[in-house]
């Protein structure tokens, strides 16, 4: 039974591609079966007939059945059936059937001229589409099975030929009719002709190709199989008879873990391949491909035979090109494959084809800040966030001049408190010039004079007005049906601005980046620092979800579900842009506005106009809905999807318009017909009915009117004053400037004096209604006030409030990757996204440029485990490669693959999660279900890539395909990471709320807990709305068991996210979520209780100091609290207890994410230090000294220092010391000796007894004085740190079992002996000697080490002994 590890069964298997022969169950050839247990039997049956099925439990997970015949090949099968957990499968040659909708747990796929069926419940089947079928079954079914397998149980002959004393009709009993059918049983054939050449089977089944597997296949099954064959061969050429038995034996030595040579020729049972592939017996199973040519390095599957690429090239699996070299592999980007040396270029990016991977150069692009639907926002680097404002905020400015400043107003408009509008905007110049545009128009104001030379206006068509500066700013606003802005800016401005747009430095983290210096966690507490006016009232967050108040529910969903339909009229550039925001933001404004189908158009056309972005032009999409602008066009104009050229005027053909050298992106509206041209009354009119002009322009009409709202009562809170415009001087503002805390550094944009209260000179408004000077001004972070002086941690460093601003320290800080529920991901670089595919598929790796070696790299591959009618994810299954170690963790068990001598990771269990921390900075959290942490340390910035993003601090790139490209969909870069080139696409996903609508209302309902006030303390920490999205989503898909879960796991990545931000909320109630802690209670008593934060610094035996690991916080779960009298939590018992077992290993030390283990070095600039364990015993000496303890101090960052005694080693003892007259005891080490390596199993270890050693060769004394043993990888550390229960003593040597290992696992040990004996120096030749030593050699009184034996050593002879030697041999007293 596995080990448990917390409640996490742990299980060591062997290294990769492990024997697996007694999992196997095949036929082929003339009816020849072999079962499970390894008999080889044949059965001419040619009904229909379980192959295998699962007997051993009240569900039966699977069913196999088969059927031979009909026809001239009878011998071969000709249907199989299967049922997989309720999905039945039939398979024909050339055909397959589903019956019912597929479902993800089972993958259909051709192999190496295979048909390969893999179920995730643990089953692989193959058929060759001719005489072999193989069926390999995981251990978990083991005497759970039955048919012509057999039952699984190890032990052939019983139960399925012999049983109760009698033999059983073993194959007519596994027959199934149909049930009409009546299938008469085979009747018993003669013996046949024998042939005299029977020889052949043995000389061929003992030849060279196979003499590596008679050692691992019984031959005599497979011999009585090929003599069969032989004597009823009614073929001219006999040996044609023998391949199937052969090709069979050769499959069987592969499963067995064996490696068969080819043994097939032109004249034996000869293969053909297509196009250049070439035949193998023994080839890879995971082919090198175009799309992932590193898919070999690591196969887990032993080889199989079958057509393969030629040494040194690659499968094309882009091109069908069969095999070629890596550099004539193409590439692939949105669909299109592109041969070496072409490319595509994007208008920012210029990438070539080489060698399959894309080799692209970055150049300088705009950046593009919107206001969609009144409160949607997305900034320069397009992060997404939405803000309920209500009053005048800068979207845009440079942080350190006031060359141009954007404002917007957002005001709530319509029936709701959540519904705001973009009333205005207005574009201030430096050189005093204002452009203000609101829905009725512009006005351009420049100090009073008019036209303005920084700044061109201009119409494109009658929904957008487009306003291009000479400081390398555009504004294009748009009017019909609502009023939206995009503001776009030049990459020169890149990194230099501030507001509500972000800092435009690709870096989407830090775009909540304040005034003050700190990033905001939400939205409102970042608006709010870019509020113009100090009256306006704060916004507070709004978490609402419209859609599930609203009647217009369903309409919005119809409506909007057209962005994500895969055949609707915008799919062609889901390539290019992912429509799954402007899907949300289409269903939040549609459900929440008053005039519906307004904010639906408009969202609609917020997609399209990012399309035109990325120049994907799209047509056609109003038809059916939003035709209202088209239909209302002002006489003489029509309506056109994509304009990209300046209006045609009359003006223009009579003198140059400025406008037409001017670029933007393409927009729609009511233009001229073609051929017709605008005159200055807004009619379209032909050429001829132009009129001429000379010189002069026209201001645009309209000009935008702002309503005043009545003055305020000259009523002032002390030491207020109130200012009244009436007598104001002219330039004065009055109140509109009036500066506060939060907007110390704020400009003013008044343009006229407003009245109300100001505070008296050299104060400024504190926020609360009263006046502060600048120096007493709080500090505010995420809604919170901190005083001068006061600190905040954000990430790994610390903030201080000074004068109203934060000083912060800039370490580089561990970074999180999240994966939870169906597929949704949050990126190293903070994207989000959801993408859910059936395959296994690469979460993160190093070494992405393809030229790393595996013996140092990491991959994390993960694989969905679905549930529910939809295919949602309901768990996960994990695979870590480190190196030679891999880690399999699923079904919440972990498995643990090990090739290599130390383990460089260590696991341990922590409240729900379990934890598996890696030497090189990687840590992986896991709550055995569908979220997955990864934390990453700073040192890896820019050299990873997976699905979890390459980490560089630039969210934009995150969707970085295996190729090296920049894709904008999801589906797209999710399926560039596929392990396995194989496996099939993942399909464009389905709205699960749209599929479960009778669950829509549950998942709302139950989902809210995010927005409510069990959560209030973190919303300002943790944005809510996108968590809740993924929680509504997933509680719709999980319909068929395991909703729960769904919601439960949704809530608790939530919750986990607010953890990392310092907020701990408790959360879960018996009746939400409930973990039962109780259940690990000694009966009676109460030391389990549920933590939501956990106990990050509990003792326990893998952490006996209790010390806090700096990089990983505590984690909800359940935790004892340890009485006094056992005050130690025991994780592998799950009790506390007053001592380990076994001694505690010295823990790591965890800097930056990576742990240095005792003894090993750490770089200098961890600032972490380490001295190692030494003892006073050389390797090399001949004297021998007790060991001494010596005091070991390690001081890690700001951490406590821990002082520790290294305990002295129980083997090394001296004997007391004797005299003797000239007698010398003469010691020394035997060099460092290796009997043996840890082997597989549980039942296997590291074995370096005297005996073993002995029978290697090595020659030491026949009784050993002391002995000492070392972890070879560890040759510094003392035995006892090590934390494994070892043998090592002088009479047996060192002994150490896999299954006394946590985790099961023997270090690989070096031995050696100190041999002693008693030598007369006196009475000795001795060469070399100096004069000095001669002299004095045994003239003195010795030390006696003891001895065993009572030799004179002075009558011995001494050879080449070295003069230090020789000084030591007689010491003096």
């Amino acid at each position: 039974s596995p080990l448990s590890l917390g409640n996490a069964p742990l299980c060591l298997t062997a290294a990769l591609n492990a024997a697996h022969g007694g999992r196997v169950c095949s036929t082929w050839g003339d009816f020849h079966y072999k079962t499970f247990d390894g008999d080889v039997f044949r059965f001419p049956g040619l009904c229909n007939y379980v192959f295998s099925a699962h007997c051993g439990s009240a569900y039966e997970d699977f069913n196999l059945q088969l059927r031979r015949g009909p026809g001239p090949n009878s011998t071969a099968p000709s249907r199989v059936t299967m049922k997989l957990d309720g999905l039945v499968v039939r398979l024909a040659k050339g055909s397959i059937l589903v019956n019912g909708r597929p479902q993800s747990g089972v993958l259909i796929e051709h192999s190496h001229g295979n048909l390969k069926v893999a179920a995730k419940l643990g089953l692989v089947f193959m058929w060759n589409q001719d005489d072999s079928l193989l069926l390999e079954l995981d251990a978990k079914y083991a005497n759970q099975t039955c048919g012509l397998c057999g039952d699984f149980n190890g032990v052939p002959v019983y139960n399925e030929f012999f049983s109760h004393s009698e033999f059983s009709p073993f194959g007519s009993l596994q027959k199934m009719d149909g049930p009409t059918e009546q299938c008469q049983d085979p009747v018993p054939e003669d013996a046949g002709t024998c042939s005299d050449d029977s020889g052949i089977c043995e000389e061929m089944l003992s030849s060279e190709p196979f003499s590596g597997c008679a050692h691992l296949v019984n031959t005599s099954s497979y011999l009585e199989a090929c003599r069969h064959d032989l004597c009823h061969c009614s073929r001219v050429n006999l040996t044609s008879c023998l391949c199937h038995t052969l090709a069979e034996y050769s499959r069987q030595c592969a499963h067995a873990g064996g490696l068969p040579l080819d043994w097939r020729g032109p004249q034996l049972c000869p293969q053909t391949c297509p196009l250049n592939m070439q035949y193998r017996e023994c080839g890879p199973p995971c082919a090198d491909t175009c799309s992932n040519p590193e898919r070999s390095q690591l196969c887990e599957d032993h080889c199989i035979a079958g057509c393969f690429c030629p040494e040194g090239m690659v499968l094309d699996d882009i091109g069908q090109a069969g095999c070629v070299p890596v550099s004539g592999c193409s590439c692939v980007y949105n669909g299109a494959t592109y041969a070496p040396g072409t490319g595509y270029s994007t208008g920012c990016t210029n990438c070539t084809c080489s060698g399959g991977r894309w080799t692209c150069q970055e150049a300088p692009c705009p950046g593009t800040c919107s206001v969609l639907g009144g409160a949607h926002i997305s900034t320069f680097d397009e992060k997404q966030y939405r803000v309920p404002g209500d009053c005048s905020y800068v979207l845009a400015k440079p942080c350190d001049s006031s060359a141009f400043t954007v404002l917007a107003e957002l005001r709530r408009c319509g029936l709701t408190d959540s519904e705001t509008c973009l009333k205005s905007l207005t574009l201030s110049l430096g050189g005093g010039h204002t452009v203000s545009a609101g829905p009725g128009g512009v006005s351009l104001l420049a100090n009073g004079l008019c036209p303005s030379p920084n700044v061109t206006l201009f119409r494109p068509s009658t929904f957008f007005i487009i306003a291009q500066t000479q400081l390398g700013l555009q504004l294009d606003i748009q009017l019909v049906p609502i009023m939206q802005v995009f503001v776009r800016l030049a990459p020169q401005n890149r990194g230099q601005s501030c507001g509500l747009c972000g800092n435009f430095n690709q870096n989407q983290a830090d775009d909540f980046r304040t005034i003050s210096g700190v990033v905001e966690g939400s939205a409102a507490a970042f608006a709010n620092t870019w509020k113009t006016q100090a009256a306006c009232p704060n916004v507070k967050n709004s978490f609402e979800d419209p859609c599930s108040l609203s009647v217009e529910n369903g309409y919005a969903q119809h409506w909007c579900s057209r962005l994500t339909d895969p055949h609707g009229p915008f799919a062609q550039c889901h390539s290019a842009v992912d429509p799954s925001t402007y899907y949300s933001n289409c269903l939040f404004d549609t459900c929440n506005c008053e005039k519906s189908e307004d904010c639906m158009c408009a969202a609609l056309s917020s997609y399209v106009r990012a399309c035109a972005a990325r120049g994907v032009l799209l047509s056609d999409w109003r038809d059916g809905v939003c035709t209202k602008p088209m239909a209302t066009c002002p006489k003489s104009l029509v309506y056109r999807y994509n304009i990209s050229t300046c209006p045609p005027t009359c003006r223009a053909r009579s003198d140059e318009d400025a406008t037409c050298s001017i670029s933007f992106i393409p927009v729609d509206g009511c233009t001229c017909p073609n051929g017709t041209f605008l005159d200055d009354a807004g009619v379209c009119v032909p050429a001829a009915s132009c009129p001429c002009y000379l010189q002069g322009s026209a201001i645009p009409n309209g000009e935008s009117l702002h309503e005043l709202a009545p003055p305020p009562s000259p009523v002032c809170a002390p030491p207020m004053l109130y200012v009244d415009c009436r007598n104001a001087t002219p330039g004065a503002s009055g109140a509109a400037c009036q500066k506060s805390c939060h907007a110390l550094d704020m400009d003013c944009y008044s343009t006229k004096c407003e009245p109300g209260c100001v505070c008296p000179d050299g104060l400024v408004a504190s926020g609360d209604g009263g006046c502060v000077p600048v120096s007493a001004c709080p500090c505010v972070h995420n809604e919170a006030s901190y005083q001068p002086g006061q600190t905040i941690h954000v990430g790994c460093n610390t903030c201080t409030c000074q004068s109203g601003t934060w000083q912060c320290t800039d370490q580089p800080c561990l970074a999180t990757c999240t994966v939870y529920g169906d597929g949704h991901y949050l990126t190293f670089d903070g994207r989000r996204y959801s993408f859910s595919g059936d395959c296994e598929y690469t979460l993160l790796q190093d070494h992405c440029g393809g030229n790393g070696s595996t013996q140092d790299s990491f991959r994390v591959v993960t694989e969905n485990v679905p549930c529910g009618t939809t295919g949602t994810t309901c768990s996960k299954a994990i695979k870590i490669f480190l190196g030679s170690y891999e880690l399999k963790l699923s079904d919440r068990t972990l498995e643990v693959i090990e090739t290599g001598p130390r383990p460089p990771y260590s696991i341990h269990q922590m409240g729900i999660y379990l934890v598996v921390d890696t030497e090189l900075g990687l840590t992986l959290l896991w709550d055995k279900g569908t979220s997955i942490f990864l934390r990453l340390s700073p040192e890896f910035k820019g050299r990873v890539c997976g699905l979890c993003g390459n980490f560089d601090d630039n969210a934009l790139n995150d969707f970085t395909t295996r190729s090296q490209s920049v894709v904008g969909d999801a589906l797209e870069f999710g399926n560039s990471w596929k392990f396995s080139p194989s496996c099939p696409d993942a399909l464009a996903p389905r709205d699960p709320c749209t599929a479960n609508p009778y669950r829509r209302s549950w998942a709302q309902k139950q989902c809210s807990i995010i927005n409510s006030a069990t959560f209030s303390a973190c919303h300002a920490h943790v944005e809510p709305a996108r968590y809740y999205e993924a929680c509504v989503s997933d509680a719709c898909a999980c319909d068929s068991g395991g909703d729960c879960e769904c919601f439960c796991t949704a809530v608790a990545a939530y919750a986990q996210a607010c953890h990392d931000a310092g907020v701990c909320v408790s959360w879960r109630t018996p009746d939400t979520c409930p973990l039962f802690c109780d259940y690990y209670n000694p009966q009676g008593q109460c030391e389990w209780h549920y933590q939501p934060c956990g106990a990050p610094c509990l003792k326990t035996c893998q952490n006996p100091s209790g010390q806090c690991w700096p990089d990983t916080r505590g984690l909800e779960g359940c935790y004892p609290k340890c009485p006094p009298e056992a005050p130690i939590f025991d994780e592998d018992q799950m009790q506390c207890v007053a001592s380990c077992p076994t001694p505690s290993p010295q823990p790591p030390c965890h800097v930056g994410g990576q742990s240095f283990w005792p003894n090993s070095t750490v770089p200098s600039d961890r600032n972490c230090t380490s001295t190692p364990v030494t003892g006073n015993l050389t390797p090399g000496k001949t004297t021998l000294l007790t060991p001494s303890p010596v005091p070991v101090s390690t001081t890690i960052s700001n951490t406590t220092s821990v002082l520790s005694t290294a305990p002295r080693p129980s083997e090394w003892s001296s004997p007391e010391p004797t005299t003797v007259t000239c007698l010398q005891v003469l010691c020394n080490w035997t060099e460092w000796m290796d009997g043996s390596y840890p082997g597989p199993g549980r039942n296997s270890g590291d074995f370096d007894t005297i005996s073993n050693l002995r029978a290697e060769g090595y020659k030491f004394c026949a009784e050993p004085r002391s002995v000492q043993c070392r972890a070879e990888r560890f040759p510094d550390t003392p035995l006892q740190e090590l934390g494994q229960d070892v043998v090592c003593n002088k009479s047996v040597g060192l002994i150490c079992w896999n299954k006394d290992q946590l985790p099961p696992i023997c270090y690989n040990y070096n031995i050696r002996f100190l041999c002693c004996e008693l030598r007369n120096p006196c009475a000795e030749k001795q060469d070399n000697l100096g004069s000095y030593n001669q002299h004095n050699l045994c003239a003195h009184r010795q030390h006696n080490l003891g001895s065993n034996t009572q030799r004179n050593p002075c009558a011995d002879k001494q050879h080449n002994l070295s003069s230090y030697n020789q000084r030591n041999l007689c010491a003096h007293r």
